[in-house]
């Protein structure tokens, strides 16, 4: 019998299994908890990322359809009170789009330049409206302007 001679009958003990079991399980759950934290950040950084393309995609259809607008040059813009009065509509959804993308990703420098450039086409437009001197938009945005 050499398996008790070298010990190894204690491997037949069913409480020291018992024991290794429940360690072996804790270790599991809290693998099991790590990995489904680190999915779930992963899907609100996606989805926050989607938000942000998605915004920032209406945005640009919005520019294709108005490119006279989207240029942002103010003797075009100002000429026709009509054309002045939608560029005004045009340049609040444009900061709606631009306040989403930075609530969605307000740590990505590469979207906080994107936005910085294009408002800089329409600064003159924003250094005249009410809009950006009262509480409308988010300081993030703000912080970006011209």
């Amino acid at each position: 019998m050499t398996c008790f001679k070298t010990g190894l009958a204690s491997l037949l003990d069913l409480s020291l299994w018992s024991g290794w079991a429940n360690i072996v399980m804790a270790v599991v759950a809290v693998l099991a908890l790590l990995f489904a934290r680190k999915q779930l950040e992963s899907a609100s950084k996606d989805s926050k990322r989607a938000t942000a393309y998605s915004a920032y995609a209406d945005y640009l259809k919005l520019c294709i359809e108005n490119e006279s607008l989207a240029r942002g040059v103010e003797i075009e813009i100002t000429r026709n009170e009509d054309n002045y009065s939608k560029y005004r509509w045009f340049v609040a959804n444009m900061l709606f789009a631009f306040e989403q993308v930075l609530e969605a990703c307000n740590d990505d420098t590469t979207w906080q330049e994107t936005i910085r450039h294009q408002l800089k086409r329409h600064k003159w437009h924003l250094d005249k409206s009410r809009s950006t001197k009262r509480a409308e938009w988010s300081d993030e945005l703000k912080a970006l302007f011209p």
